[in-house]
């Protein structure tokens, strides 16, 4: 639905002209009735019949995938100190004392333990929800992680301050428990957060989140439906460690899932949860703690080289990401139009291509005149040919209709 031939195709010309290193961030912007689908587990339609789970569309790690387009420009303006992590988490009460059944604590103790290499960059706070949160956020407050349980009602998305439990293990959530996002989007504001976090189901659901997008909030970060205390910890770890450095959140994005698939879930085994966490990002800057010290410049050098290392060990275990359809040796399929058409074939063929564009939608202008006209030579009017595709993003129906004309002429992966 995302995907259709011509989007793709889009896509896959996007993808080859990438240098080395680079990512393309692909933003959804979608109506309030297909937010809250799972679209980080988008499958790329070219590989629907290899078997093979590379096809996910975030098992690239060219890819960043983040929600909502931007909102207004927004400049983020570099760091320099050490900045303030609030880390807000959820309790049960039961029978009037606390328990930590979510093991919000274990998240937070894992946390402190990942940033130690960073804890020059970060100042790291333990507040139970059930503390002042207001108060909490009186202060600037670059980072606020949430840890615990969301829901909505009637609409309207809130956090859970404390989870209670009476004398007959019934669980209930009082109204004095609940703190609605309607009001944390104002404290966030006020606090100039740049990143809010929550590892909690249901987070990043959009009766939730949409009220802290709107108060302009530039980047947010929730979960699809439930998760698991490992997975909130793999993930968060992986995120904040490259973040603090100044990497963008495309990279920590990558980074955090890519060390998701490399370990697994519990005792190693198989995990979903790597598409489980929704990234918004209504604004135009994704490096949300620019850190230009020198100093600094080796621990990117060490977070880049740690996602590199989960990316290969990902690859040795499930394969590489298959070639985009578009991949081809240019000088292959040039040499293929001179020597398997004659212009009138090439007039057919050009004829052929611009139908089946037009079938998926997209009206485009292609015959001979366009690529230069029958006085041109073969060679000329083949090379015209595929950069006037490449340069529009639709070589990969040249390249489909080159192998359905004449087969074998131009090898796959060539």
């Amino acid at each position: 639905m995302l995907l259709p031939r011509p989007v793709h195709a889009l896509l896959s010309s996007s993808l080859d002209q990438l240098d080395g290193g680079a990512i393309l961030r692909i933003r959804l912007s979608l109506d309030e009735d297909l937010v809250d689908l799972p679209w980080e587990y988008l499958f790329r339609p070219d590989v629907e019949d290899l078997p093979t789970l590379t096809g996910f569309l975030l098992f690239d790690p060219r890819i960043s995938l983040v929600r909502e387009a931007p909102r207004t420009a927004q400049a983020l303006p570099g760091v320099a100190k050490t900045q303030r992590m609030l880390f807000v988490g959820a309790l049960w009460s039961v029978a009037g004392a606390s328990e930590d059944r979510w093991g919000v604590r274990a998240e937070y103790d894992s946390l402190t333990a990942a940033l130690a290499p960073v804890g020059d960059l970060v100042d790291l706070e333990f507040l139970p929800a059930s503390g002042d949160i207001e108060e909490a956020l009186a202060e600037p407050t670059p980072i606020l992680h949430y840890s615990g349980h969301t829901d909505a009602m009637r609409g309207s998305g809130f956090l859970v301050r404390t989870m209670a439990v009476d004398d007959h293990g019934n669980l209930a959530i009082q109204p004095r428990d609940r703190m609605y996002s309607t009001e944390l989007a104002d404290l966030l504001r006020k606090a100039r957060t740049r990143l809010a976090v929550f590892s909690a189901c249901y987070s990043g659901r959009w009766p939730f989140v949409e009220p802290l997008l709107r108060a302009g909030v530039p980047a947010v970060v929730g979960v699809q439906g439930n998760l698991s205390v490992h997975g909130a910890q793999v993930f968060c770890e992986t995120l904040y460690q490259k973040l603090m450095v100044g990497l963008s959140l495309d990279e920590a994005l990558i980074g955090a899932r890519f060390r998701m698939l490399k370990e697994g879930g519990f005792d190693g085994q198989e995990s979903l949860e790597w598409g489980q966490f929704m990234a918004y990002l209504p604004s135009t800057e994704a490096v949300l703690l620019a850190r230009r010290a020198r100093k600094v410049a080796d621990l990117k050098a060490t977070a880049r080289e740690s996602s590199e290392a989960a990316i290969a060990d990902v690859a040795g275990r499930l394969g590489e990401t298959p070639a985009a359809s578009s991949s081809v040796n240019r000088t292959a399929l040039r040499k293929a139009l001179v020597k398997g058409f004659t212009i009138d074939e090439l007039a057919l063929l050009c004829d052929d291509v611009r139908a089946t564009i037009a079938d998926d939608g997209v009206e485009l202008d292609l015959d001979l005149d366009t690529i230069g006209g029958r006085s041109q030579p073969e060679e000329m009017l083949a090379l015209n040919l595929i950069q006037h595709l490449e340069r529009r993003g639709f070589l990969t129906y040249l390249v489909r209709q080159v192998r359905s004309a004449r087969p074998g002429s131009l090898p796959e992966g060539s």
